[in-house]
């Protein structure tokens, strides 16, 4: 067959080639804490997300549709060139979120009250005054996210999540002992490869002995096997306020509330030890992850896009071709030009689905098709032979009587040629969609072969009434 076959030269992306050999060489780089071999991988990284952007080929309706995801990949490029990190605080309501990022900003930019759930919309602020010393480039920014557990607080919890599949570090902020939510929150993060750090954010309210066993059960039962030990911190964001006792001038004791300082400075370290450490790897790591779930989400979304259309013009082409066997009266002509519809169709399919292909093999593809069709087609070529003989008689005969035959010829004629119509038009409508199968696997057949990929697609069009639907649709096109 003379085919030139390029079944969609879009590549594996980050999700398949890159984010294989590529994983292990970014957790070897973070594991070694080795500089360079970090900065590697923020570089292989970019050359992988370019080649993806590049190499896509998608069509001006294609790029319309999916714009969205193809910002979002685009984003993931720019944050690896700007070596962006998204640090997400994540947890439920209540458990002092925003103070944790206001203690690690040393003011007070996201808004913090007794309301249950105060933050109601994802909130990000650059943290200029750090450094991570292995990652002096690295450009910081904190995010705030609304808690995952409120009532009817369901776009939220998608907006909280979003955040958090974002993220190149999350602080996962509690408040005491581990909720079963919370722990199943963790997991699933944990599931997609995030870098964590627990924080056991306002122990400034428990005494001594309660902090320490809320914290062993934490590590020990909680979050072992997710965290590592050394990522649960433990601070004191925005302490309560205690009472001062205050001597005035003449004698007297006044007493005033004073909020002590936050203890924020271990979690702070730990967090700048991590991207000092590993934090180039774990950006790279991160927009791969990302880039991967948008490719994917690229690809399927191109797939629908052409499927769609593939559907829409094989519609069109079966009616057409329906519509000229009802109406043709010469049978020869009436094959000949069923058959060149059914070329001009897998023609149009090839280009839908970019995979240029010649008209004789377009002309090979629809005889293998018709051969495929077995004895039903054998008897759908026979029906159309008689039909059209009787069609081609009845317009004899109108014309020798001088047309006085014509409403009895008309009745015959439309009747004949809306059954002939309505298997022509399901050969091709078969034959369409066997040669979109045939363009989808790369322009060959597979194991399945060329004759059950027809048949199946013929008993399909029966039990779904496509037989019917494209009666009914002629019926509106053919007036006798």
């Amino acid at each position: 067959m003379e085919t030139t076959t390029d079944p969609d030269p879009s590549p594996p992306g980050p999700g398949a080639e890159a984010v294989g050999p590529l994983l292990d060489d970014l957790k070897r780089a973070a594991a070694a804490a080795d500089g360079q071999a970090g900065a590697d991988a923020v570089e292989r990284a970019r050359d992988s997300l370019k080649a993806t952007l590049e190499t896509l080929r998608l069509s001006p309706e294609e790029e319309r549709t999916l714009a969205p995801q193809l910002e979002r990949l685009r984003a993931l490029a720019r944050k690896l060139d700007e070596a962006t990190v998204e640090i997400v605080a994540f947890g439920m309501v209540s458990r002092g979120k925003s103070s944790v990022l206001n203690a690690l900003l040393g003011r007070d930019v996201f808004e913090v009250g007794a309301t249950h759930g105060t933050t109601v919309r994802r909130g990000a602020q650059e943290w200029i005054d750090a450094e991570a010393g292995g990652f002096p480039d690295a450009r910081l920014i904190l995010v705030d996210t609304p808690g995952i557990d409120e009532i009817g607080g369901e776009v939220r919890e998608v907006q909280a999540r979003d955040a958090a599949r974002r993220a190149d570090l999350i602080l996962f902020v509690v408040s005491g002992d581990m909720q079963r939510l919370e722990v199943d929150a963790l997991s699933e993060l944990r599931r997609h490869q995030k870098p964590i750090i627990v924080v056991f954010n306002q122990v400034d309210r428990y005494p001594d002995a309660d902090r320490d066993a809320i914290l062993a059960t934490i590590e020990d039962e909680r979050v072992k096997g997710l965290v590592r030990p050394e990522d649960v911190v433990l601070c004191a964001a925005r302490p309560d306020p205690t009472p001062i006792k205050i001597k005035t001038p003449d004698g007297a004791v006044r007493t005033e509330w004073e909020r002590p300082s936050p203890l924020i400075e271990p979690l702070r370290n730990r967090i700048l030890d991590v991207l000092g450490r590993e934090g180039k790897a774990l950006v790279a790591l991160n927009a791969l992850l990302a880039a991967g779930d948008l490719h994917a989400e690229i690809l399927d979304g191109k797939v629908r896009s052409r499927e769609e259309e593939a559907d829409r013009l094989i519609w069109r082409y079966a009616l057409a071709k329906g519509a000229a066997v009802a109406i043709n009266p010469v049978p020869v002509a009436d094959l000949a030009g069923g058959a060149a519809v059914d070329v001009a169709m897998i023609l149009a399919l090839s280009r839908v689905y970019g995979i240029p292909l010649t008209r004789p093999a377009a002309i090979k593809l629809v005889r293998d098709m018709s051969i495929a069709l077995g004895a039903t087609g054998l008897v759908h070529v026979a029906a159309r032979l008689i039909g059209s003989g009787v069609k081609a008689s009845m317009a004899g005969l109108t014309v020798m009587s001088g047309g006085l035959a014509a409403p009895l010829t008309a009745l015959g004629y439309g009747a004949i040629g809306l059954t002939q119509a309505a298997a022509g038009a399901t050969a091709s409508y078969v034959i369409g969609h066997a040669a979109g199968t045939y363009l989808r696997q790369g322009g060959q057949w597979g194991p399945r072969g060329v004759k059950t990929v027809v048949q199946d697609l013929l008993a399909q069009a029966r039990a779904d009434s496509i037989v019917d639907r494209l009666r009914d649709e002629l019926r509106t096109r053919i007036k006798p």
